[in-house]
């Protein structure tokens, strides 16, 4: 059973290119409760590849989304462009908590190619066991200054105060990975525009890798081989999807899904290559995007990659459904598992140093 936090309301704001979604918890009857959520798009060209382009288009299309909020919820959580960031597994000396930053800051040089004072970044011990090491793992985040401040300034801009900034990848993972989950799993996010791939290791992000292929693609495939219109491909996708006993689907979509497959091997493979001694092997992938509905897509992967592929059951993880039903179906909740996940941080704790 969830117990109410203490901590502001704060919005979830997953940002990407072509638009934004956003959502805020609220917690009733001691259980927690979508307040509000919806999207809006940015103007053409206001944000490229996770780079601001348009601060101006941007900032007003936030405040035109989320102005009669404002009085009551000020506070936003938002995500990151994963392209534009650095997430980096550094191995040091164990030293007292306190003296971990300014360690790091000598050895950022030797793993991300920026200077450290044009650097924010952030920054998780990870788990070792019960045993004490001479040496710790450390995940860090890293973004270029410029970067972050672009955000902040639009979020600024618009009226509301930035309180969190956090990789997409991570906010994916709390909403996707089931509470205490112990295990690595892989979590495929395909969006309409691209596909990360992230390895979850006891609820922390190590890895992430992100490629170019991602729902649109899928629909420009369908509507070129089968002859048909954009309205008829989306209804493919959830209808037919990748049908095995269909050799026209087959035959189009196999060289896009085959890039999705390689790059889960590879990332499967890395782990496996990097793992340490006790160290589990990824047994689980969970899909989730708004793209993630493929039918066929979860038992083609399965297939593929000789591991448990599932949608992500975001639902089960975030409410109590025997007493709460969210108003949203599960292809929505799938295409909200980021902004989901940064409300969530606004339940853990609201002010990052």
């Amino acid at each position: 059973m969830h117990m109410k936090p203490f901590s502001f309301p704060s919005i979830g704001v997953d940002i990407s290119d072509e638009s934004f979604k956003f959502l805020r918890f609220e917690w009733r009857r001691g259980r927690r409760e979508i307040a509000f959520y919806g999207d809006h798009d940015f103007k053409k060209g206001s944000i490229e590849a996770g780079e601001i382009m348009q601060a101006a288009d941007v900032a007003s299309a936030l405040k035109t989304a989320l102005y009669q909020y404002h009085r009551t919820s000020p506070y936003i959580i938002l995500s990151l462009p994963e392209e534009k960031g650095f997430l980096r597994l550094i191995k040091m000396q164990t030293v007292p908590f306190g003296e971990i930053r300014q360690a790091l800051e000598f050895q950022l040089e030797d793993h991300i190619p920026f200077p450290p004072n044009e650097l924010y970044f952030d920054f998780q011990v990870l788990p070792h066991g019960s045993k004490l090491t001479a040496e710790m793992m450390i995940a860090v985040t890293a973004y270029p200054k410029k970067i972050i401040d672009s955000y902040i300034d639009v979020i600024e801009k618009a009226g509301f105060i930035p309180v969190v900034c956090e990789l997409e990848s991570q906010a994916v993972a709390r909403a996707v990975v089931p509470a205490g989950s112990l295990g690595v799993v892989l979590v495929g996010d395909i969006g309409r525009t691209r596909t990360t791939f992230s390895i979850v290791y006891r609820g922390v992000v190590h890895f992430t890798s992100t490629i170019k292929i991602g729902g649109r693609d899928i629909d420009t495939i369908l509507m070129e081989s089968l002859h048909i219109d954009a309205k008829q491909a989306s209804e493919v996708k959830i209808g037919r999807g990748f049908d095995f006993s269909s050799e026209d689907i087959i035959k189009s979509l196999s060289p896009a899904l085959g890039v999705l497959k390689e790059e889960a091997k590879r990332q499967i493979s890395f782990w496996e290559h990097r793992a340490e001694a006790g160290e589990q092997t990824i047994t689980k992938a969970y899909l989730c995007g708004g793209d993630a509905h493929l039918k066929g897509l979860p038992e083609f992967l399965a297939t593929e990659l000789g591991i448990s592929v599932e949608r992500a059951r975001i639902g089960e993880n975030i409410f109590e459904l025997n007493k709460y039903i969210p108003p949203m179906n599960a292809h929505k909740i799938l295409q909200y598992g980021t902004a989901l996940g940064l409300a969530l941080r606004g339940d853990d704790d609201l002010f990052i140093e």
